[in-house]
């Protein structure tokens, strides 16, 4: 058994395509952004295959539950394509933090209750980590999640050190988020948007892209900077070393508007 334990010590003191649906939602309805958990591990490369299989036979429907009866607007997992050796990640959107530890007790308990007999493969997965991120303004994505070569998409996240979040969003919200809808408009990406630290590590910025496939996300990449010129503001002003990595997703729990 897989069982995602979320930031203990914290509650002791997202193609993405669906969590992007259920961010749009939530502007709308309420003006303010929903928060993401991403729960990392370190597993054994050799086990990959299983803990896929435990995801898509077990976990899925354990998350779907607390989509469905719960808090969570959607859940899932990406795995490793290119990236670090946190090479499986389990996602959760919600509202807020304490909603998104009310969705994890509910997919645990109702994973133990619908399958107490499960493999064990959580013991292939040390360590892990848990952070908490602010979702940011998003591309519009025009087909509505319906395309299905985006199912199970690719994903790129680049994360950024950065000493002044404020003047990265105003960055995203007034220049990149207009290029990156091009590309998105283009057929190239999927999505693209980004998340900023809440209660996480020092990467405070990451901004991530979605395609069909790396080559996709690399077209758009091109296209993305290519649109770029001297007026453009420079990440380099506020923001220090960065990471890219890109990462395959697996099935997803999502709400039926998803």
């Amino acid at each position: 058994m897989m069982r995602r334990v979320l930031a203990v010590a914290f509650a002791a003191a997202f193609i993405w395509p669906a969590a992007v649906v259920a961010q749009e939602e939530q502007e709308e309805d309420e003006g303010t952004q929903p928060m993401l958990v991403i729960s990392s591990y370190k597993c054994d490369w050799s086990k990959m295959s299983d803990i896929g299989e435990e995801w898509d036979n077990y976990g899925l429907n354990a998350a779907q539950s607390a989509v469905d009866n719960g808090p969570w607007n959607a859940a899932g997992v990406y795995y490793h394509a290119w990236a670090d050796e946190w090479n499986v990640n389990y996602w959760a959107i919600a509202e807020d933090i304490p909603a998104l530890l009310e969705g994890q007790a509910m997919s645990n308990s109702a994973y133990s209750e619908m399958y107490p007999d499960a493999p064990d493969v959580g013991a292939s997965c040390a360590p892990h980590r848990d952070n908490f991120y602010q979702m940011g303004a998003s591309t519009e994505n025009g087909d509505d999640g319906d395309d299905e070569d985006t199912d199970n998409p690719m994903m790129a996240i680049s994360s950024w050190k950065c000493g002044d979040v404020g003047a990265v969003n105003e960055a995203w919200t007034g220049s990149y988020l207009a290029k990156a809808q091009a590309v998105v408009d283009a057929g190239l990406w999927a999505d693209a948007g980004v998340f900023y630290h809440a209660w996480a590590d020092d990467w405070n910025v990451n901004f991530y892209y979605i395609a069909e496939d790396i080559p996709a996300i690399l077209e758009g990449w091109q296209a993305y900077v290519g649109s770029f010129d001297d007026s453009a503001p420079d990440l380099n002003d506020w923001c220090s070393e960065h990471k890219d990595g890109f990462y395959g997703f697996g099935d997803m729990a999502e709400g039926s508007d998803g």
